[in-house]
């Protein structure tokens, strides 16, 4: 039988680790002082001890060990408190309490934040996961059911996990004849886990498969239908999803479903894709209670489509869902009231290769992510959708080239990948180092932050907000050295940002090798490196001028035919 991931619960930062799920857990060892520095555990492995890493940081005055009497006794529930040490540092554990079969244990730390709580009961903790640096950072569980399933209506579960961990549980049951759902009883919430289930309909000959929805069974239940694809979503949000709607394709024309959820969202989000030629493959998320004891809803969501993902819209605590990267997404379904309480998606199971956009006559590239209006653009593309009957031109793609890293060659690599423009960007740094980056990037008007990159360091950070889209972040600059004396230890010590308007920094110590990027001019629209405990290296991806690109602004060509408007363009 299978385990079922919940959590984690607390912030994004720190380094994600995942102990998998064993058989028990024997004991528990745990530092804390004004929040919890680490955790380590003993896990029961078939009758042989196997201890975890220790998750966490070396500080902590106060040591605490839960030591169960196994194998009598077993952790059934866990809760806690998350929040920021002071106001305006990163979110970590700041308390812990765990529950057995027999008593109560905690709690550990301090209960300042947001309080959370495993919304089921009926089950047994065979593990945990998380996310860790100087802290405890987040802390989730693997749950395996206590309760005894009907041996006739147990087929085998499918995992659609990511990272190859377990993040939902959902079962293939005859058409019609959907299995029961006794696999956690209710507690806290009304959070319950679904089944899917394959549908009669078919298109070209392929299946249609129904996935979730995940969430709660209470509220009235939605359904879009199938299409043949999706071309844009709408998302409200305010502590959670509160509403959807979808714009999907129909045999090339464009048919908007409803508004499935509440009215009450104070954020919208707006997905556009490039159909046909970027198709939704399949989504994730988390659901759960939007306060303690609370109703259950739908937390967070990210679309995954060929090209790139977009999100996560909303605070990635709870259970979290997948519905699978096997086909293409042709509708929703889920239940709704005040908030979307779950959520669900047909699939077509296709591993048909994509169309490629049709090869231009004239030579001239079609600008494939970066389009703006006429009206927003400042010398990146046009777009001259206004002509009717007349065919749509761009001006060619500005080239793209990776200028670095600059720094050493430890920690691991990342890579951000490449956007619209740079907004925003966070910087921690210690008196010696650059400690972690973090930026918030725009992606065709919407707000998408990367993962931070380096660990986290309370002695000082720093934010660098621009004046997007008319500031443009054109050029970094710094001085990477060893750390400490450690010749091989080699780290970025300084950075500084050059916009279009102005210069920010230097943060931190202007010591050791400079480097800047200035010799390539353009827009800086990515960023990727290498990052550990500090920030190893660093290097950007640059959207370029081409040599031959036109210097005076873009018009809109007169009608007057595709010879003039080639011509035009090309010079």
């Amino acid at each position: 039988m299978n385990s079922i991931a919940a959590g984690p619960w607390g912030g994004q930062y720190g380094y994600r680790w995942d102990d998998g799920d064993h058989s028990t857990v024997r004991q528990i060892v745990i530092t804390s002082a004004s929040g919890v520095d680490s955790i380590q555990f003993e896990y029961d492995d078939n009758g042989r001890s196997i201890w975890s890493d220790k998750h966490g940081g070396t500080g902590g005055i106060k040591t605490d060990k839960i030591k169960l009497e196994h194998p009598i006794e077993f952790l059934i529930s866990i809760s806690g408190h998350c929040g920021p040490l002071r106001e305006g540092d990163p979110v970590i554990v700041r308390s812990l309490s765990f529950e057995s079969n027999r008593k109560k244990y905690g709690p550990f730390g301090i209960g300042h934040g947001m309080p959370f709580s495993l919304p089921i009961s009926g089950g047994k903790l065979v593990g945990f996961h998380g996310r860790s640096s100087w802290h405890l950072d987040a802390i989730g569980v693997y749950v395996m059911p206590l309760m005894r399933q009907n041996p006739a209506l147990s087929p085998q579960p499918v995992s659609h996990g990511l990272d190859g961990r377990l993040t939902g549980r959902e079962t293939a049951y005859p058409i019609g004849k959907p299995g029961p759902n006794n696999f956690l009883k209710e507690n806290i919430t009304e959070c319950r886990v679904f089944e899917h289930k394959v549908i009669s309909a078919t298109q070209s000959g392929k299946r249609i498969v129904s996935f979730g929805p995940w969430g709660a069974d209470s509220g009235t239940n939605f359904d879009d239908g199938i299409y043949t694809g999706v071309r844009e979503i709408h998302i409200t949000r305010s502590g959670g999803l509160v509403s959807i709607r979808v714009c999907y394709d129909k045999n090339g024309k464009a048919v908007w479903g409803d508004k499935n959820g509440g009215t009450g969202g104070v954020k919208l989000d707006k997905i556009v894709f490039d159909y046909p030629f970027e198709f939704l493959t399949h989504i994730s998320g988390y659901y759960g209670s939007t306060i303690l004891r609370g109703p259950t809803i739908v937390k967070s969501i990210t679309f995954h489509t060929t090209k790139r993902s977009y999100g996560p819209f909303g605070d990635q605590q709870g259970f979290s869902f997948s519905s699978g990267a096997n086909g293409i997404v042709v509708g929703f379904h889920g239940r709704k009231g005040h908030f979307v309480n779950s959520i669900g998606v047909h699939v077509l199971e296709d591993r048909t290769p994509l169309p490629q956009p049709r090869p231009d006559p004239y030579g001239v590239s079609a600008m494939e992510n970066d389009c703006f209006d006429v009206s927003a653009m400042e010398n990146d593309c046009f777009d001259v959708s206004a002509m009717k009957n007349e065919v749509v031109w761009r001006v060619p793609r500005p080239s793209l080239h990776d200028i670095g890293p600059w720094g050493g060659e430890g920690g691991q690599p990342w890579d951000d990948g490449v956007y619209t423009g740079v907004r925003k960007i966070r910087l921690t740094r210690s008196g010696e180092a650059i400690c972690s980056i973090q930026i918030e990037y725009d992606r065709n008007g919407q707000s998408a932050w990367a993962v931070q990159h380096g660990a986290q360091n309370e002695a000082c950070t720093h934010l660098v907000k621009f004046n997007y889209p008319s500031e443009f972040l054109a050029c970094i600059s710094g001085y990477y050295d060893a750390l400490f004396g450690d010749g091989r230890k080699m780290v970025v010590r300084s950075l500084s940002f050059q916009t279009n308007r102005a210069k920010y920094g230097p943060f931190g110590k202007e010591i050791g090798t400079h480097f800047s990027s200035a010799k390539t001019e353009g827009k800086v629209i990515g960023f990727y490196g290498r990052s550990g405990q500090f920030l190893d290296a660093i290097g950007v991806h640059m959207q370029c001028r081409l040599a031959d690109e036109v210097s005076r602004p873009a018009h809109i060509p007169e009608r007057g035919g595709i010879r003039n408007m080639r011509h035009k363009i090309m010079h």
